[in-house]
């Protein structure tokens, strides 16, 4: 009897930029994976000769049309708006907008995330703050009372753990924090940078660890050091690698993250699976996982007490060994990004 061939369907995740946070991480996890169903390719729109033009963004989009995707998933305004010009001329094709954040970068991502949500077949979002917070700050809204996305679209939260992490070797507590990330205004590395200039001055072998790419902060927190008069116990390093940031991780205490908003945040979850203590603010999904004084340190705008929380675990190593015990345990349940994603797509491909 012959074998029945299958026809794979063809999957694609459009991000703006190889090069950046949590997105582009997760998407990455997808670039060597085939199974018997599904076809992957994610696709990276910018071009890094001509790094910030639009224009490459378009002439890049063309190759879009040549994979031509049944299920096209898109992550981030400028993809969305590229996708959005395949979905009009590929009706039949299932558009799948990816929500990361909860708040709207400007006017131009709002409008035109508003436009993919209203044609999207399902959309998909990195937590539960990420989904209501978003969709209630797009159009088609009545006095905020009615959401056409919320009631009319269906809408699934997926995982942004893109791994399950091995913690590092426990080690004893001081006075070491670290930082990864984008090197972006809303993560507020100013204050964070404020805040360990403090500490600095109660602790002068205190160190603080700043890793990822430049968003246009750099030069701004380059100063700030200069100016605080941290030049010899603050390093910034350029984007790495996760295992070149684990070798960092490791001489490192406490994990800080002080942003004005957030959707999961991926960094904050990997810095708690290696068992790192967060020192973080209770914004978006961050606040249904961090507990104060449990698995965490939540900065409420108070130095003092936060810095005295810090200083009674370091002295404390049975406190901190616990903090850190669970601050593994959070995410040892979690499902991870591939396994969600893969999940979901069967259930829609069906």
């Amino acid at each position: 009897m012959d074998k029945i061939n299958f026809k794979k369907k063809k999957i694609l995740h459009v991000v703006p930029t190889a090069y950046g946070g949590g997105v582009e991480s997760a998407a990455k996890s997808f670039l060597k994976y085939s199974c018997d169903k599904f076809k992957f390719k994610v696709f990276f729109l910018e071009n890094n000769k001509q790094e910030n033009s639009f224009k490459a963004y378009l002439l890049s989009s063309l190759k879009i049309f040549t994979f031509h995707p049944d299920i096209i998933l898109t992550s981030l305004w400028k993809s969305n708006f590229i996708t959005l010009i395949y979905k009009f001329l590929n009706l039949n094709n299932k558009y799948i907008l990816f929500l990361h954040d909860t708040h709207n970068k400007h006017f131009v991502d709002k409008f035109i995330t508003s436009l993919s949500a209203l044609f999207a077949y399902e959309i998909w979002a990195d937590s539960n703050a990420t989904l209501e917070q978003r969709l209630k700050s797009l159009y088609f809204q009545n006095n905020n009372k009615f959401s056409f996305f919320k009631t009319y679209k269906n809408k699934r939260v997926i995982s942004l753990v893109k791994e399950k992490i091995r913690p590092l070797n426990e080690k004893r507590c001081n006075h070491s924090f670290i930082y990864w990330g984008r090197l972006d205004q809303k993560k507020n590395i100013n204050k964070a940078l404020k805040l360990f200039a403090k500490i600095y001055k109660l602790e002068k072998k205190s160190t603080f660890t700043i890793i990822g790419p430049d968003y246009g902060e750099k030069n701004s927190l380059t100063s700030l050091i200069d100016k605080l008069g941290l030049k010899d116990n603050v390093f910034i390093y350029d984007q790495m690698s996760f295992d070149e940031i684990k070798k960092y991780a490791n001489l490192s205490s406490f994990f800080i993250q002080l942003s004005s908003y957030e959707g999961l945040a991926m960094s904050v979850s990997e810095s708690m699976q290696l068992g790192l203590v967060p020192i973080v603010t209770a914004v978006g999904q961050i606040k249904s996982y961090c507990r104060n004084l449990e698995n965490s340190l939540i900065y409420q705008n108070n130095d003092n007490d936060l810095i005295r929380n810090i200083s009674l675990l370091i002295s404390s190593p049975k406190k901190y060994s616990q903090m850190r015990k669970n601050a593994i345990d959070t995410w040892k349940n979690t499902k991870t990004y591939k396994n969600d994603i893969i999940s979901a797509l069967n259930f829609i491909s069906n």
